[in-house]
C-alpha cells in the first residue's frame, strides 16, 4: 500500500488504541500506521480517518448524552 504520508510503498501496522476511539474506534474504522513516517490514515482506502473520525466522536457524545438524560431520568 502506498503511504499517503511519504509516498513509500509499505505494509501499514495497525493501530491497536487511539485517544479518539480507544481500542474500539480504530478497529471500526481500519485505522493503520506507516511504519516509515508514523502517519495514520484507513487501511482498505488509504485516505485520511479524519472525517470518519469526528463523525464516530459525534455520534459517541450524544449517545453518551442521551444515556446522561436517560438515567437521570428514571430517577
Amino acid at each position: 500500500m502506498l503511504c499517503p504520508g511519504c509516498q513509500r510503498d509499505v505494509t501499514p501496522v495497525p493501530v491497536g488504541f487511539t485517544w479518539w476511539g480507544g481500542v474500539l474506534g480504530s478497529k471500526l474504522l481500519h485505522h493503520v500506521e506507516c511504519p516509515s513516517c508514523k502517519a495514520r490514515f484507513n487501511g482498505n482506502s488509504g485516505r485520511s480517518n479524519n472525517t470518519a473520525i469526528g463523525i464516530y466522536l459525534a455520534a459517541a457524545g450524544i449517545i453518551a448524552v442521551l444515556a446522561g438524560y436517560l438515567l437521570t431520568r428514571a430517577h
